[in-house]
């Protein structure tokens, strides 16, 4: 099992993915956009079933790491830019029955698969909507974002909002719950603690009333990487 990471994720987290059987792979920085969100997986990838949409930039890195696998990997349209929200093309959160996305953002292929899969697209204001939103299933969600939070429910998508901040992400006052973590199967994999948050009894209960465990990578404060991206192969 392979998991794709930033290449500047601190060494517990990494080793924390190996001690749980993943092998790590870092993904290529994007070097048009601010260092600190250069090496984030979530600026540059975008997963919808078993299509892998990705920033043209790192075509070789896909080609090479999808070869021979399940996975179908499609060239997207735009180039990532520095400035918002030419940055975040790629940054849409597809639960596998619904995507949330500023459509206005939304990379031209990934709307294409969204369509072929049948999966609706739904307008937020929020472009970065796959790092504020930890995924748990197909239907529910953990976001700090209200726009994504109000959105959920009108489209049977039950979601949990939480208070933003306590989450870091150098460079900026602070980071999300969707960038610190990744689905895998039965398991949300968290690249911290939480135990500094205001909610975390909240979000704990709510991962396993969803049927799903929570794991902590490493015993650090929950770090914004740019998500963990999970792939069977």
């Amino acid at each position: 099992m392979i998991a794709i990471i930033n290449p500047d994720t601190p060494k517990p987290i990494v080793e924390g993915l190996m001690s749980h059987g993943f092998t790590p792979v870092t993904i290529p920085l994007c070097t048009t956009v601010q260092r600190p969100i250069a090496g984030h997986p979530d600026i540059q990838l975008c997963m919808i079933h078993n299509f892998v949409i990705y920033n043209p930039a790192i075509e070789q890195f896909i080609s090479k790491l999808l070869h021979q696998s399940q996975y179908i990997p499609i060239r997207g349209q735009s180039i990532v830019q520095p400035a918002y929200p030419y940055d975040c093309a790629y940054n849409c959160a597809c639960t596998g029955i619904v995507a949330f996305h500023n459509t206005k953002a939304t990379d031209t292929a990934i709307q294409e698969v969204l369509h072929r899969c049948s999966v609706p697209l739904i307008h937020v204001k929020q472009g970065y909507t796959k790092c504020s939103t930890c995924i748990i299933n197909t239907d529910a969600i953990i976001t700090s974002d209200s726009t994504i939070h109000r959105a959920a429910p009108k489209n049977n998508i039950t979601s949990l909002l939480i208070q933003p901040g306590t989450i870091t992400l150098p460079g900026y006052p602070y980071g999300f719950i969707g960038g610190a973590s990744g689905l895998c199967h039965d398991t949300v994999y968290v690249t911290g603690t939480l135990a500094k948050h205001p909610d975390t009894a909240k979000i704990e209960d709510f991962i396993r009333n969803h049927g799903k465990n929570i794991i902590y990578l490493s015993k650090m404060p929950a770090i914004d990487t740019g998500s963990i991206f999970f792939l069977d192969i």
